[in-house]
């Protein structure tokens, strides 16, 4: 059974029954509420609140429901926000279908603030001076002490070389730790790992260098700055210190000045990606049409560059099409919806390319047309469509069905000698004669013709 699937009566249980401290309680409300908003902390706070309460009870999602005062796709939209941040884990179970809720403690301040990924989102959220006020907030002052410290250290007290003798008979592991126990912002890999390490062979690297807890710092700063596998790759190299180290500060550094120079000196965009339910789809035509409008309203509402992975079947683009991209996005200044339409269309068009020249003639044409919305664009591309169909059908049709306006008649009044003229006008005169001046005329030739042939 999908999550997407659930339905009011689908039943759940709810696990990690622990209580909310003051001071998580700060937390929840400070730094995690702006980003997941106040209805969304109300319905963790309920979920905790029923985990600590109830113990092994069993719910159906329409008890929440009634509790929050919210619609189920709301219920499904909040819940993927508490998802994202960590704050909830679900588990689905195959054979009845009914799901399991893990209820997590948020992340000390501390940890929240150093995790990276979480704490910039915080940042773009609030503004930077709110974000600098929030941290002020929760920051730890060490208690001033006077006096020298005199404490001892480890190796003074304790003998290593004991240690490292005993040691086979000592096997001191840490604690194992559960995978479900971690805090913080869970990413899925945003690059190719395998061509990321043959990059970095190719630079003389071993991938024994990029330990785990590397690599997953490389990925939160390779997603928030939307850096593909040749990217990090250099980067990377560029920040190894003189131990053929990776300074993980420096590569940072690095990363943000590169994406700063790529979008002109923009910061980072927070995007939430919008949340289709197809199960919550109407079934009438009406209705239909206006849901597939709407998703695909959806679809194109997104980064421009999550749209052409989309368009790629979530392959990373080509550096020449990431900058087409955003010189569409950041030098002209064209909105996320109708720089999706616009690629959409050339693709289409150009059978999975997208030709330079192509794209700045239409972004240009767009321009002019005043097409800033992406409702506007879809409007475009199908009055282009509909013209360039119709030219095609009128190529198509053969000439014996097709249908002319008669046309107005014409007489050519053609240019005639004066010779011509005079005898036109001598017949015309004729035709003006009296019948009496006719046969006068006759009778005159016939005497004239008679004295003729007397002659001869």
């Amino acid at each position: 059974m999908s999550t997407q699937g659930v339905k009011p009566n689908t039943k759940f249980k709810l696990y990690g029954m622990q209580r909310v401290t003051t001071e998580e309680l700060q937390i929840l409300i400070l730094l995690y509420q702006p980003l997941i908003g106040p209805v969304a902390t109300s319905f963790y706070l309920t979920l905790n609140t029923l985990a600590t309460r109830g113990q092994e009870e069993e719910y159906a999602h329409h008890f929440l429901l009634q509790m929050l005062n919210i619609s189920m796709d709301d219920l499904i939209e909040f819940r993927h926000k508490l998802e994202a941040v960590g704050l909830i884990q679900v588990y689905c179970h195959k054979g009845d279908g009914t799901l399991a809720y893990s209820v997590r403690k948020p992340m000390q301040a501390k940890e929240f603030f150093n995790d990276g990924i979480i704490n910039v989102f915080l940042n773009l959220k609030v503004g930077h001076p709110e974000y600098q006020q929030l941290k002020r907030l929760f920051a730890e002052e060490a208690p001033e002490i006077e006096g020298e410290n005199i404490s001892k250290p480890f190796n003074e007290v304790f003998d290593t070389t004991i240690l490292m003798r005993s040691s086979a008979m000592l096997q001191a592991s840490p604690l194992p730790t559960n995978q479900t126990d971690k805090k913080g912002v869970t990413l899925e890999l945003s690059f190719d790992k395998e061509l990321l390490f043959s990059l970095l062979h190719q630079f003389g690297m071993d991938e024994t260098m990029v330990s785990q807890k590397l690599l997953d710092q490389i990925n939160r700063i390779a997603f928030l700055y939307k850096l593909d596998e040749h990217e990090l790759a250099r980067l990377i190299f560029d920040a190894l210190d003189t131990d053929g180290f990776v300074n993980l500060e420096l590569f940072r550094k690095q990363a943000k000045q590169y994406f700063q120079f790529l979008n002109k000196g923009k910061p980072v965009e927070v995007v939430e990606v919008p949340q289709v339910n197809p199960e919550n789809l109407s079934h009438t035509p009406e209705q239909e049409q206006l849901s597939k409008e709407k998703q695909l309203l959806l679809v194109l509402s997104q980064h421009p560059l999550e749209f052409l992975r989309f368009k790629q079947h979530q392959k990373e683009p080509v550096p020449a099409d990431r900058q087409l991209v955003e010189w569409l996005v950041v030098d002209q200044q064209m909105a996320a919806g109708v720089v999706n339409v616009l690629i959409d269309y050339v693709l289409n068009i150009s059978d999975g390319r997208l030709p330079k020249q192509l794209v700045e003639k239409i972004a240009g044409e767009w321009q002019r047309k005043e097409i800033d919305t992406t409702e506007k664009a879809i409007a475009q591309v199908k009055a282009t469509l509909k013209a360039k169909h119709k030219r095609e059908l009128e190529k198509t049709v053969p000439a014996a069905n097709k249908v002319y306006a008669k046309p107005t008649r014409v007489v050519r009044k053609e240019q005639v000698p004066d010779w011509l003229k005079e005898q036109g006008a001598t017949q015309e005169d004729k035709k003006s004669l009296s019948d009496d001046d006719l046969q006068k005329i006759e009778r005159m030739k016939e005497l004239q013709n008679q004295l003729l042939n007397k002659k001869g």
